[in-house]
């Protein structure tokens, strides 16, 4: 799954794009790559409006197809999940995660099981979120699943009518 030639890159303006640090995710996911546990760091994003979505990167440095079976919020507070998708993506390898206005459509995504991770590739697995009335909305970490475990994210989003 590549990405459409003829269409435009997605704006970087809209996203606010947590760098410098890598999620645990990538590290003890099957076969992933990531840095040694001390050098990771959560990694927190505030979005305005009533929907978001956090697409974490993860990359498979394993010598089979990384298969993800689920991704579900860790905690979470007046948020209900209305989506999770994958979205194959080579600047999942430097972008640890993502933080969205735009859902699965902003990514180019597909369901979970319609792509896996090949060797050597990255991916973006993201779970859109709505808020479920007028106070804030809160993500604390989000759970990948795979074949052989399961790990917790330590992300968070909080959805606000400013983030000021």
């Amino acid at each position: 799954m590549r990405r459409d030639p003829t269409r435009p890159a997605r704006p970087r303006a809209s996203r606010a794009i947590a760098v410098g640090a890598v999620i645990a995710t990538v590290a003890v996911l099957g076969g992933c790559s990531g840095p040694p546990p001390d050098q990771n760091a959560e990694l927190s994003g505030c979005l305005v409006g009533d929907r978001g979505t956090l697409a974490l990167g993860v990359t498979n440095s394993a010598g089979e197809p990384l298969e993800i079976t689920g991704v579900e919020l860790a905690e979470a507070e007046g948020v209900a999940v209305v989506d999770r998708f994958i979205a194959i993506d080579p600047e999942a390898r430097a972008t640890p995660v993502l933080f969205e206005s735009e859902g699965r459509g902003g990514f180019d995504g597909v369901d979970l099981a319609d792509a896996s991770i090949e060797p050597g590739a990255a991916a973006f697995v993201g779970i859109e979120v709505e808020r479920t009335g007028a106070a804030e909305g809160r993500v604390n970490g989000v759970v990948i699943t795979t074949d052989e475990r399961e790990t917790i994210a330590p992300v968070r989003l909080v959805l606000l009518d400013d983030c000021g």
